[in-house]
């Protein structure tokens, strides 16, 4: 009897064309298929345009802030001093010194003291070595190279820099403001080469602003009321970039295997693997060079459990 089942259950599973493998639940889009104008977003900060960055001349500790942040800063104005701790001491230690001497000059020739000669003459020496000491660490003095507002990040005092190595600060205007993202060279140029292109920029809040444009290579609003301010985060939406007869598939698609590229198919409720060659990145997708086609639904998300010809659930 117990045969006679088994074998009436594999024939009944055979005719229906079942399969004891669940569906594997995943997430898929269209391939995008773009003919001459495409849509990108980015999520980005508000930062100063025409931003400068101002390196350490020498290396040291941050020994002198001279500047609140956020400030406006103008030309050649004096923004930090930096020097090692050891020369940094002597030099404290050497006007201490200047000072006390001078004191007890002044006392002597008060009181007429016969020791006042020589008091002046270690004057003369301590005002000398301050006066070196002064000329060695004005190297570590820097100076503003132009007007214009801080930007969200300044070195603290205290802080450990490398010549030519370590940003003490940024400068740049916060009106217009840019909006900082991650990008690409060959997004870039295509932004370059769009003419009619329409940006705009949300807040967290909400809050959306229009007449973006891209201009030597930012994407720059103007900021007449300075409510935009550095370090904000927004999301900035470019709207009429310029590219023909494009297939795009997202970023979070793709898997790889070794140096191979491929993506998971939804291919009449199954899972089918594609090969793919992979162009350039723009935003959140690669330039698809080879291997699908615009009807082809990606997976996006699921990736756990699949595997060639499982069944799909998709969402």
């Amino acid at each position: 009897m117990k045969k006679f089942l088994i074998i009436l259950c594999a024939a009944a599973i055979s005719i229906a064309g079942c399969s004891s493998e669940p569906p594997v639940s995943v997430t898929t889009e269209k391939v995008l298929a773009v003919k001459d104008s495409l849509t990108l977003t980015h999520e980005g900060i508000i930062s100063p345009s025409n931003e400068i960055k101002i390196f350490s001349p020498v290396s040291g500790n941050v020994m002198e802030k001279y500047i609140e942040d956020d400030a406006d800063i103008s030309e050649r104005q004096m923004l930090f001093k930096v020097a090692g701790l050891g020369p940094h001491s002597d030099y404290l230690q050497a006007k201490k010194e200047l000072a006390e001497t001078m004191t007890a000059f002044s006392k002597a020739l008060v009181e007429n003291d016969s020791a006042a000669l020589e008091l002046q003459r270690k004057v003369q020496e301590k005002q000398a070595l301050v006066q070196r000491l002064e000329e060695e660490t004005a190297k570590g003095i820097i100076y503003a190279p132009k007007a214009g507002r801080l930007g969200e990040k300044v070195a603290p005092l205290g802080m450990p820099v490398n010549e030519n190595e370590t940003v003490l600060a940024t400068i740049g205007n916060i009106n217009p403001v840019a909006v900082k993202f991650e990008t690409t060279d060959a997004e870039t140029k295509l932004l370059a080469a769009s003419p009619a292109l329409k940006i705009s920029l949300t807040l967290s809040d909400g809050k959306t602003y229009t007449g973006g444009r891209f201009k030597d290579g930012e994407i720059i609003f103007d900021n007449p009321n300075e409510n935009l301010h550095f370090g904000m985060t927004a999301q900035v939406t470019i709207d009429g970039i310029n590219i023909q007869n494009a297939l795009l598939v997202s970023e979070k698609a793709i898997r790889q295997n070794g140096a191979e590229n491929f993506v998971y198919i939804d291919k009449n409720g199954e899972v089918a693997i594609k090969k793919i060659r992979l162009g350039d990145k723009l935003g959140n997708y690669f330039i698809v060079n080879d291997g699908l086609t615009a009807d082809d639904s990606i997976i996006t998300n699921g990736f756990e459990n699949l595997r060639e010809g499982s069944p799909l659930k998709s969402n």
